[in-house]
């Protein structure tokens, strides 16, 4: 069976990199405001760009949850690791 090596600064940097990321994603809505209009269409687009904010949102939350997820998967291939090696010493 082919062992997998695991470094945990290499891994921890990777995912810190990544919180990084997550955390910079701007889901904010700059509120864009059309002039008075009696087109249906600027209503539309607030709609369509309201929806859009609220998925990004959803997507940035979304990737925080799988890096928690992933971290707590290495972190637990670590912890078994050491436990392993504390035995066959």
């Amino acid at each position: 069976m082919a062992e997998i090596k695991v470094v945990r600064s290499e891994v921890e940097d990777v995912f810190n990199e990544l919180k990084s990321k997550i955390n910079a994603l701007n889901t904010s809505n700059p509120q864009l405001h059309f002039t008075v209009s009696k087109l249906d269409l600027t209503d539309r687009i607030s709609q369509i760009e309201q929806k859009y904010y609220h998925v990004i949102e959803q997507y940035k939350n979304l990737l925080a949850e799988i890096e928690q997820d992933a971290w707590a998967s290495i972190e637990e291939v670590l912890s078994v690791d050491q436990e392993l090696a504390r035995r066959i010493r």
